[in-house]
């Protein structure tokens, strides 16, 4: 298996797979996302391919400034991981987090984080079983701050 970057032409394959990574965003919010994400520097993303060229995935990983749990900065945040369900229980996940933890000592990074939502156990379980700790449970909130008008 390989990690290849996405072109700006694959736009139409990258949102198939953040589809079933991120089932709830909206088609148009999607988009503009990955507009944003494919021109940051700060962002690194492949499809997951197999030895016949065949694309089961994708990785999305972001370099953050802060990260619980971590002592450097930027570190590698592991965004999106997606394989195909047919490409599963085959060790193909491992082998992934072991290209992208190449790809990240390779770069000078010595640690990579991530997160799952808090049901998915399965998700929890695969990355415990690769070395993971956990370092913290949260729920997120948001609040939409209305703009006032200047003058």
């Amino acid at each position: 298996m390989k990690l290849v970057p996405i072109n700006r032409n694959e736009f139409s394959i990258w949102m198939q797979f953040r589809s079933k990574i991120y089932p709830l965003i909206s088609h148009e919010y999607d988009l503009k996302e990955i507009e944003n994400i494919f021109v940051s520097e700060l962002w690194h993303c492949w499809f997951i391919e197999r030895e016949d060229n065949i694309r089961i995935g994708l990785v999305e990983l972001s370099l953050r400034n802060i990260v619980d749990g971590c002592l450097g900065s930027p570190i590698p945040y592991l965004e999106g991981l997606y394989l195909d369900e047919e490409e599963r229980s085959k060790g193909r996940g491992s082998e992934v987090i072991e290209m992208i933890k190449r790809w990240c000592q390779s770069n000078g990074y010595s640690e990579l984080a991530t997160d799952v939502e808090l049901t998915n156990i399965r998700a929890q379980k695969f990355y415990e079983k690769l070395g993971f700790e956990q370092v913290d449970r949260v729920v997120e909130y948001r609040l939409e701050l209305k703009k006032t008008s200047q003058g």
